[in-house]
């Protein structure tokens, strides 16, 4: 049997191949500085709402804005990336990503500021989806292990600027935190146009299919029954894990009686598990089924959100929350599965076209724990999470075994 060693030297050796390692640093610099952005947004909003006098309602118009945005962008940039290829994607987006993230720190009233939050959605919907079809070209027998590399790090992103915008939120403003992180942009920027290559001779500069012929293939490929099933799938764990996420803190302070302090460092190991969850979760289904992986996951994590509401001791209940962020390394396997399973040219269009779908629809998870917790149904909005995951569970279970795909 191949060491767990001996595959992470084999893993190493192909990414170093070619260059394709550089490729790696790059996307995951970019989507580090974008995820860490797009969180830094509800972390700045004690600050922003203090400024501009405002509701806790009116204040998070800003976020909703801008997760809704983020998701109804995918598909069209899914679209635009058959045609145009992943470098110019990648490359538009660093570019909007740092004139935006400026206007956000310069925002002198709170339309200014909810209007550039949800410009920011364009720029994350613009990064997401061509990141993984180039990491699933690039590839191709290890595009989990590539695209969990590259989110592990976006969970890094996601845990430090956050962080770093509260800090400087307190001890000066909350612009300057959003001002520092346009150096980020910048440096990825560069990464991207020197280590991306462009596409070969061989290749088609764009598209030329009218999007007429090119639409009914897309809406074709997606309805493949495994696509649909690793669609509902995913679409019931981003509800569930957003939904969980945007109310964990809230949820043990209020419920559990853990201090605010204890709850935010318990959020941020999470989040550190699930940096480390997903490269080896993509690891392991390269290398063995990705049903299994995402079986075993989904499955794991149900039981972690049912311990969640019934766990009463301080240490397990530690314990269970910190382990929920295993949950995303689900993520760049599911991922990785939808990819391969569409035609190439048009893997662009129908992979936006899905996480659209699934990030749509899981924009609305935190309104709906909300409406829980305010109705003081708050271990029933978990323990409805837990079902969630279940089902997902049981879309996993019904994709072929590995025996019926020889």
């Amino acid at each position: 049997m191949v060491s767990l060693a001996q595959s992470v030297a084999a893993a190493r050796d192909e990414f170093q191949g070619n260059g394709r390692g550089w490729s790696v640093v790059a996307i995951a610099l970019g989507w580090a500085a974008i995820v860490g952005t797009m969180l830094s947004v509800p972390a700045a909003l004690p600050f922003v709402r203090a400024e501009f006098t405002l509701t806790n309602a009116e204040a998070g118009l800003a976020v909703t804005a801008m997760w809704l945005v983020y998701g109804a962008c995918q598909f069209p940039a899914g679209l635009l990336t058959d045609r145009v290829g992943e470098r110019r994607m990648l490359l538009g987006s660093m570019a909007l990503g740092a004139v935006v993230v400026a206007a956000v720190s310069l925002s002198g009233t709170f339309p200014m500021f909810a209007a550039s939050a949800a410009l920011f959605g364009v720029v994350g919907g613009l990064f997401a989806t061509p990141r993984v079809t180039l990491l699933s070209r690039q590839f191709p027998d290890n595009s989990g292990t590539a695209i969990g590399a590259v989110m592990a790090v976006g969970n890094a992103g996601s845990s430090i600027l956050p962080a770093g915008v509260g800090l400087l939120a307190a001890a000066a403003t909350w612009r300057a935190g959003f001002g520092a992180a346009v150096p980020l942009f910048i440096v990825a920027l560069v990464g991207v146009w020197f280590v991306i290559p462009a596409r070969e001779p061989t290749e088609p500069d764009e598209d030329t299919t009218p999007l007429g012929e090119l639409l009914p293939r897309v809406l074709a490929a997606v309805r493949d029954r495994e696509i649909l099933l690793v669609t509902a799938a995913v679409t019931l764990t981003f509800f569930t894990f957003q939904g969980m996420t945007a109310f964990l803190t809230t949820y043990l302070v209020d419920e559990k009686a853990i201090g605010e302090g204890t709850a935010a460092l318990l959020y941020g190991g999470l989040f550190a598990v699930a940096a480390v969850t997903q490269p080896v979760a993509g690891r392991i289904a390269d290398r063995t089924n990705e049903r299994i992986v995402l079986v075993a996951i989904t499955a794991a994590y149900a039981v972690l959100l049912a311990a969640l509401v019934m766990s009463g001791q301080r240490l397990l209940l530690g314990a269970v929350v910190v382990l929920l962020g295993t949950q995303r390394g689900a993520t760049p396997v599911a991922t990785a599965y939808l990819a391969a399973a569409l035609p190439e040219d048009i893997r662009g269009g129908g992979y936006g076209l899905l996480r659209t779908v699934f990030t749509t629809v899981s924009s609305s998870a935190a309104v709906a724990i909300g409406v829980f917790a305010d109705a003081d149904l708050f271990d029933a909005a978990f323990l409805l999470l837990a079902v969630m995951a279940v089902v997902a569970t049981g879309c996993y279970l019904l994709l072929p075994s590995p025996s019926a795909e020889l």
